[in-house]
């Protein structure tokens, strides 16, 4: 319905309604024989004004809509009993029979509230009342001269109008001695059924249902009373002031059950607008499930409200964020299960309290946040097993590279730089028998020798350039004291602290501080040594300082060098800082994360990429 129709629509109910008001007032003045008729009126007003206006103000929700309907209707009822008042005989007796069958909606209202919806039991009370009704006092109208006296429904006693169904000429005497304290009997015996089913319903509810509950069961066992003492002060002094009191406050307490009515919609509209605001402030940033199931829990004031999910497999299965299976079929009937889907797929059921089904923005809110949440959840995963893979991916790169490595300065040490070392020998023998005659042979042979010298000495320096012996042999520190032993620059290893590590960790941070050693021989003009510290406090960090010109890290990109090192640490989970300025220096910091077993001890493997 688009919104000029339901302004439509409104209009002529409340239209409608100040014309059912207008039409009780002028005929409760015409026809009072009170001192103050307007003030009957206002009363009269009042009886049939207040579960329009509620039934209205109740429809304007989804949720409570069904109930105000039935209260619109209520109040429609209420205002053809309010003829009762009428000094016409037609008018007066429709109304007296009109206020007869309004008991039957007000027990109906009484135990359909908040959903307008009844059970069994519910159902049997309202066929009692309406049995009583059909039985016991409609067929009365055709048989006695004038209705009872006084009543809710009119301000007269003894000068009420006639009957205008009366169809026999005398009244039967039965109708008063046996019809009408039977069927008396019979409604307050009703009423209070449905009062005390009303209060079961409010001793087994929730807090939350109370909050609804409580106003109208207040009422309803006010009405009770009044209507209890009423009939019995009717049946012992109908003149009494007092019985005219308790008629009005029979009468009054219809418009105050309206009242209770509004009271417990508003207190459950309040309360879901605070619960909302709740809500969304619980739920900034990117919550996990048990923060989701925790936040809707505490915004709606449900503590065992719960969030489960669709399972794959087994298939229709449900569990809890905690993982433990969930029978949703088996729950007990005080909880209800609303369900959220993704398109047209189930993917969550959220368990609350049956009082929050009943509002569709608690289903709305709640539905969607379980959705989106998963999703958020289910694309986290995702992120997270693609970052594994890409980190597992680029270990396994590493590896490979040192393998290689290690393969190279074999092959070298085993092959190349053996088989130099056998032709300087054989070059050796050579030029001891060239010695013996021609003195030029054997010098030309010695100069070659010593070429091979050289050589043997560069495939040396290559293969420790390429995997260092002593890396393996002696571990990290002393792998990179002799790695500074060669560098132009003089540089000193401080360490503390600092054992064998696994060959990854070890790998990545003797070639990252390597790498730092040549970037300060390289480009740290004016440096005049080179800090390396090592220190192991559950992390190991390589700190290698130098004093050189520095340089403006912002504006200065990062050339292969750095690139190789951020590659290396990020291998074993790792990371790079560099910290340098102008005329200050450049510090370069690389921080690997060491795991840590159940027992407390420091695992040398790295932190797992």
């Amino acid at each position: 319905m688009s919104s000029r129709s339901e302004w439509l629509a409104s209009t002529a109910m409340t239209a409608v309604v100040v014309l059912l008001c207008a039409v009780t007032a002028a005929v409760t003045v015409t026809g009072s024989v009170v001192e103050y008729p307007w003030l009957d009126a206002c009363a009269r007003v009042f009886m049939v004004g207040a579960p329009l206006v509620v039934g209205l103000y109740a429809r304007r929700r989804p949720a409570s809509r069904r109930f105000g309907d039935l209260l619109v209707f209520a109040g429609a009822g209420w205002f053809l009993a309010g003829l009762s008042s009428s000094d016409n005989d037609v008018l007066h007796s429709v109304g007296r029979v009109a206020g007869w069958i309004v008991e039957i909606g007000l027990v109906y209202l009484v135990l359909a509230f908040p959903s307008g919806s009844l059970d069994r039991y519910d159902r049997a009370l309202v066929r009692g009342i309406a049995l009583v009704i059909g039985l016991l006092y409609l067929p009365t109208a055709l048989l006695v001269e004038q209705y009872p006296t006084p009543s809710p429904w009119t301000s007269c006693t003894a000068d009420c109008p006639g009957n205008a169904f009366m169809l026999l000429a005398d009244q039967p005497a039965f109708v008063d001695d046996v019809v009408r304290p039977l069927r008396e009997a019979l409604t307050v015996l009703i009423f209070a059924a449905a009062t005390l089913r009303l209060g079961g319903r409010i001793r087994h509810a929730s807090h939350l249902l109370r909050r609804t509950l409580t106003p109208v069961l207040a009422v309803a066992i006010f009405r009770l009373c009044a209507l209890a003492t009423g009939i019995a002060a009717r049946q012992l002094a109908p003149g009494s002031s007092v019985t005219e009191v308790l008629a009005w406050l029979i009468a009054l307490a219809l418009p105050a059950l309206a009242c209770g009515f509004l009271v417990g919609l508003v207190r459950w509209r309040l309360f879901m607008a605070a619960a909302m605001q709740r809500l969304a402030t619980r739920l900034r940033g990117h919550p996990g499930p048990e923060d989701l199931r925790s936040a809707l829990a505490e915004a709606f004031d449900d503590p065992t409200l719960d969030i489960v999910y669709r399972l794959e497999e087994p298939e229709g299965h449900w569990a809890d964020a905690g993982g433990r299976t969930i029978d949703i079929a088996s729950l007990d009937r005080g909880r209800s299960v609303t369900e959220a889907f993704d398109g047209e797929r189930r993917v969550a059921a959220i368990i609350h309290d049956p009082a929050l089904g009943l509002d569709q923005a608690f289903v709305d809110t709640a539905t969607a946040y379980a959705a989106l949440m998963l999703d958020n959840h289910r694309l986290a995963v995702q992120t997270s097993a693609l970052l594994r893979e890409v980190r597992s991916s680029r270990a396994r790169i590493q590896a490979a590279a040192d393998q290689e490595r290690r393969r190279i300065e074999h092959d070298l040490h085993d092959g190349a730089q053996q088989r130099l070392v056998a032709l300087r020998i054989k070059l050796e023998l050579a030029a001891e028998q060239a010695a013996e005659g021609n003195g030029s042979d054997s010098e030309m042979l010695r100069a070659l020798g010593r070429e091979v010298d050289e050589a043997v000495d560069e495939v040396r320096s290559l293969a420790r350039g390429i995997y260092p012996a002593p890396l393996a042999a002696r571990g990290l520190v002393e792998a990179l004291r002799a790695a500074a032993l060669r560098t132009a620059l003089p540089a000193s290893v401080l360490a503390a602290g600092v054992g064998r590590y696994s060959r990854e960790v070890e790998t990545a941070a003797y070639f990252c501080c390597l790498e730092a050693m040549q970037n300060a021989d390289k480009h740290a003009a004016g440096a005049t040594a080179v800090v390396i510290e090592i220190t192991d406090n559950g992390a190991l960090t390589l700190d290698v300082r130098d004093d050189g010109a520095g340089f403006d890290v912002a504006v200065t990109g990062g050339g292969i060098g750095l690139v190789g090192m951020r590659d290396r640490l990020a291998a074993v989970g790792g990371r790079l800082e560099i910290n340098s300025r102008p005329a200050g220096g450049t510090h370069v910091r690389a921080v690997i994360p060491l795991a840590v077993d159940a027992s407390g001890a420091t695992e040398t493997a790295g932190a797992p990429a």
